[in-house]
């Protein structure tokens, strides 16, 4: 899979509310102007059948993002009237006046409810583990609002040579540079949350065809909120679903999502899955992600022979794994399989001879929780998702994401 270098600039995403709010103000300013365009004595369109149904379409796909303009204009101009209030009041007001002005205003632009009413956007807690639905949504919006004002163009244009349908049509393709725009901010906003990169990828280059993608650390299942849509899977412990995401997603770290091996009756004929965790460094997992896993081959780390090395749950990789700061969920092709025991462990440590006759080696712990498996080759490694824990990724928390659904009232506004 191919994924494009994401920019680690804070700056830029905190700043989507602002990019917004310009356009709404054109959107606005457009909006104006095409009520005088079309009121006007002059123009003959109030009377022209075509024309008065290009108008309605193209104030069906404007009077949202219209009235938001009008409610950031309306917030500017408090602003500016708030601030040439305070100069002229400079020589007799005291410092803490000043200060408590420039709070209120600084307050009143980072208030986030407003920001989303600026953005139109619904922060329902559902969306917090679905990007994708929420890119979706809007994305039809979009697209609605587009196919409204092409038609209105022609309609506009069709109206005849005797109004001013052409210059409305032309207003009104200039709107269209709008929802290009608000497109493209969407995007972002998208690819920020799904092809997520934490702060340690700074590869700008392609990550491996089996690699999904990284998942923030506070979108984890241990994080959700149990509101709306943001609730753990009910079926808990007895859940068949094996995405890889919902695994991360809505399971805690001590979810397994199958039974040992041995009782596993695979679903699939021709094929031998298995899901299984690693735990790793950040920067492994960054260069496991743009490459692949690497043969596990020291003595003191082989207890099963060379080969890369799972447990059944993120939980049970802690008392296994030498490294810490990732973890890895992954679809394994486990091949021919053998089960070994206590008894067999230590005749294997460091070896390769099983790998002639077997892809996996499988080691049944007294205790069901220990049990881990080693698999021969990173081909069978089909595909993964990542997490970089909290104290390794400054990036969640710089971009304000573990805090963005944090304030909403009514459950989304």
């Amino acid at each position: 899979m191919c994924c494009c270098c994401c920019c680690h600039l804070a700056c830029c995403y905190k700043g989507l509310p602002a990019y917004l709010a310009i356009i709404a103000l054109f959107e606005f300013i457009l909006g104006i102007v095409r009520i005088a365009v079309f009121f006007s004595p002059s123009s003959l369109l109030v009377t022209n059948n075509k024309a008065v149904a290009g108008f309605i379409l193209d104030w069906i796909s404007c009077i949202i993002p219209t009235l938001m303009g009008l409610l950031v204009a309306l917030t500017s101009l408090i602003i500016l009237c708030t601030c040439l209030a305070a100069m002229g009041d400079r020589n007799t007001a005291d410092t803490r006046e000043e200060d408590s002005t420039g709070s209120a205003l600084k307050h009143l632009w980072k208030n986030k409810p407003l920001q989303r009413l600026i953005q139109l956007s619904c922060n329902c807690p559902c969306y917090i583990v679905r990007p994708k639905l929420r890119f979706l949504i809007r994305l039809l919006f979009l697209f609605a609002c587009f196919i409204f004002r092409i038609i209105a163009i022609a309609l506009y244009t069709s109206a005849g040579s005797d109004t001013s349908g052409g210059s409305l049509a032309g207003i009104c393709a200039l709107s269209l540079v709008c929802l290009f725009f608000t497109f493209l901010i969407d995007l972002y906003q998208y690819c920020v949350w799904w092809h997520y990169r934490p702060q340690c990828d700074t590869k700008c280059s392609m990550v491996s065809k089996k690699h999904k993608r990284y998942i923030p650390y506070h979108l984890m299942g241990d994080n959700r909120t149990m509101r709306l849509g943001d609730k753990p899977c009910p079926n808990s412990f007895q859940c068949r679903n094996r995405h890889l995401e919902h695994i991360l997603i809505f399971h805690s770290k001590a979810f397994k999502p199958q039974e040992r091996y041995c009782d596993v009756q695979q679903e699939s004929s021709g094929k031998n899955l298995y899901i299984g965790f690693h735990r790793t460094t950040p920067e492994a997992a960054v260069t496991i992600a743009h490459s692949d896993f690497a043969i596990s081959t020291k003595y003191e780390s082989t207890m099963l022979g060379h080969g890369v090395y799972f447990a059944r749950s993120m939980e049970e990789t802690e008392g296994k794994a030498n490294a810490d700061g990732a973890y890895i969920c992954a679809e394994i092709e486990m091949g021919r399989v053998k089960e070994v025991g206590p008894e067999d462990r230590n005749s294997l440590r460091g070896t390769t001879h099983l790998w002639k006759e077997y892809d996996t080696v499988y080691y049944n712990h007294p205790n069901d929780s220990r049990d881990e498996f080693c698999v021969k080759s990173t081909d069978q490694i089909l595909k993964w998702v990542m997490v970089v824990n909290e104290e390794y990724d400054k990036k969640v928390r710089n971009y304000g994401l573990d805090t963005e659904f944090s304030d909403t009232t009514c459950g989304c506004i």
